[in-house]
C-alpha cells in the first residue's frame, strides 16, 4: 500500500485516459448486447463503473428457477461467470462485469445470448 502514492504520481495521464476510453467502449458493448437478450433488461446504462446490474426475467426461462440457477447453468454450459444478484441481496438480478478486452467481452456476451435463446426455446 505504501507504493500507491508513488504509482499514482508517476503514472502517465495517457494510461488513465486509455482506461476510461476502454471502459466507455466496453460499457457500450455490454449495454447494446444486453438489450438484444429478451429475458434480461438493463434499467440504466452504466456510467463510472466496470459492471452493470441487469434484471433477469425467469418467467421466460422455464427450466431456470432463479438467478443462482441461471448463473450455475451458464457457467456449466457456456463457461461464462456472472454474479447472481442474490449474493448482493438482489434476487433475480445479475452483475455483469465488462472490464475486459472488447473481443473477449463480445464472445462472452454472445454465449450468454445463446444460452438464453436455448433456454427460452424450451418453453415452446
Amino acid at each position: 500500500q505504501g507504493a500507491i502514492p508513488h504509482i499514482i504520481k508517476n503514472t502517465n495521464d495517457e494510461f488513465y485516459n486509455n482506461i476510461v476510453k476502454l471502459l466507455k467502449e466496453t460499457a457500450e458493448i455490454c449495454y447494446d448486447a444486453v438489450n438484444e437478450i429478451k429475458c434480461i433488461t438493463c434499467p440504466h446504462k452504466p456510467e463510472g463503473s466496470f459492471f452493470m446490474m441487469v434484471k433477469l426475467d425467469v418467467s421466460q426461462l422455464p427450466d431456470i428457477c432463479d438467478d443462482v440457477d441461471f448463473c450455475s447453468k451458464l457457467a456449466k454450459e457456456e463457461s461464462v461467470i456472472l454474479l447472481p444478484g442474490k449474493s448482493l441481496g438482489m434476487g433475480n438480478w445479475l452483475r455483469i462485469t465488462f472490464a475486459s478486452e472488447p473481443p473477449t467481452l463480445k464472445q462472452g456476451l454472445e454465449r450468454v445470448k445463446s444460452f438464453c435463446r436455448r433456454h427460452q426455446s424450451q418453453a415452446n
